[in-house]
């Protein structure tokens, strides 16, 4: 199953066994190099916190890990902390065909809770930051490298259009 980034944002974790969770998702961290591999579930921005998808028990409208403990400092997961000193990002990304066409900006991931890969990227043109016209849903197969500026993608995306059969009528007429 696919959860998407915004609405892994603000998931309860719990304990195993607990009724109440003890923290939320803050945000992800995907690995550049391994096409956006999800390689952990940040808890506590400021202090550094994470939660290693190894530790994931269960992962659906909530999050269950084994204890309190599994949530460990970035610091104690070597490739975590590099990438996240590498400033590499992918929400909110600029991306761009190999040709060096601008396609928009990353608005939302697509990412799959049993794996833990990224499946799909959906980027968007805005218009002060408000208005997105030409949206596009793009595959992460088709991204060709990921850099710390923008997502470089494969040319040639086709655009699908939907063919409108029959005349629209009003309802008020009908």
């Amino acid at each position: 199953m696919e959860k998407l980034y915004s609405d892994i944002i603000g998931t309860p974790v719990f304990e195993d066994d607990a009724s109440r969770p003890f923290v939320s998702v803050k945000g992800v961290v995907l690995d550049p190099e391994m096409r956006g591999k999800l390689i952990a579930f940040l808890v506590n921005v400021a202090r550094r916190r994470i939660i290693s998808p190894i530790d994931v028990l269960s992962w659906g409208n909530v999050m269950k890990v084994h204890s309190a403990g599994d949530v460990t400092d970035v610091a104690d997961v070597l490739r975590v902390d590099e990438v996240l000193k590498g400033g590499v990002k992918f929400f909110g990304a600029h991306v761009e065909t190999e040709k060096g066409e601008k396609l928009g900006k990353v608005f939302d991931l697509g990412i799959n809770n049993k794996t833990f890969d990224l499946r799909r990227i959906f980027v968007a043109k805005s218009f002060l930051g408000i208005f997105r016209h030409d949206n596009r849903i793009i595959s992460a197969k088709d991204i060709v490298e990921v850099l710390a500026d923008k997502i470089v993608v494969k040319d040639g995306l086709g655009t699908v259009k939907e063919e409108v059969k029959g005349v629209v009528k009003d309802m008020a007429e009908a």
